[in-house]
């Protein structure tokens, strides 16, 4: 990892809400120990290194900055796709479950599918990832999904939900066209998908607008709201778990 992409990293680390919290918590103690610039710099790297070696895994978020990580999936039609086929281009990778009332309700109310008419638009590839389904089968899936206009990769075993450490049905990933994660979290703050949200922001739409026009995205990081990933088989007749949304 070069110099730059380290920085990137470290930063994302640091900006998450229950990492700042324990950092604040740790630095308290620095402050005791003595303030210098020095000691605070040495604190940070010992503070992430236990961090790392705690969690085992880093979640989707601390991706961000990074190479986005090739892969390959078999969409609903049977053609076989790989992540490094869509190289120089802008990559949305959309997980979203016919199973989750949230994911439903996106297209219910035409969000995702103004959202994919843009990105087509602009020349952006759009791939749906589609995690284990609990209750419905790959031909009920196929009702909802409509693959004749989408590209959808069923993820029965979620290798691909693993490899990015995707954790909710709806589920933002924007990959920049040199294959960098440059966006993960919400399609917008509407948490409770409410008919008048009143100040709406848009977050898949403002992500893509940054990378289409050569910036980098202004905000790299939301809080995805919505159905979990399931990685078991619930016990019968349980509905998929709600994440209670947080205030964006």
């Amino acid at each position: 990892m070069s110099r730059g992409r380290a920085d990137i990293f470290i930063q994302t680390l640091l900006s998450q809400p229950a990492v700042k919290s324990i950092e604040n918590q740790f630095l308290s103690i620095v402050t005791i120990i003595g303030s210098s610039l020095v000691c605070k710099q040495i604190f940070h790297i010992v503070f992430i290194l236990c961090l790392l070696t705690q969690t085992g895994s880093l979640s989707a978020d601390l991706l961000l900055g990074a190479k986005a990580p090739d892969f390959q999936g078999q969409d609903l039609k049977g053609n076989r796709h790989l992540l490094s086929n869509y190289a120089d281009k802008i990559v949305v990778l959309e997980w979203s479950s016919p199973e989750c009332p949230y994911s439903r309700r996106y297209y219910d109310n035409g969000t995702l599918d103004s959202l994919h008419e843009y990105a087509a638009k602009n020349g952006v590839a759009w791939i749906n990832i589609a995690p284990k389904l609990q209750k419905l089968t790959p031909a009920q899936a196929l009702e909802h999904f409509d693959p004749a206009k989408k590209t959808v990769i069923l993820d029965m075993e979620l290798n691909i939900s693993t490899l990015y450490s995707a954790t909710t049905t709806p589920q933002i990933f924007i990959i920049d066209r040199q294959g960098i994660l440059a966006y993960s979290g919400a399609i917008d703050s509407n948490a409770m998908l409410k008919k008048t949200p009143g100040k709406l922001v848009p977050y898949t739409r403002n992500a893509l607008n940054d990378l289409l026009a050569g910036r980098e995205v202004s905000k790299k990081i939301t809080r995805a709201y919505g159905c979990y990933v399931k990685n078991k088989t619930p016990p019968a007749g349980e509905l998929p778990q709600i994440i209670a949304p947080d205030s964006q």
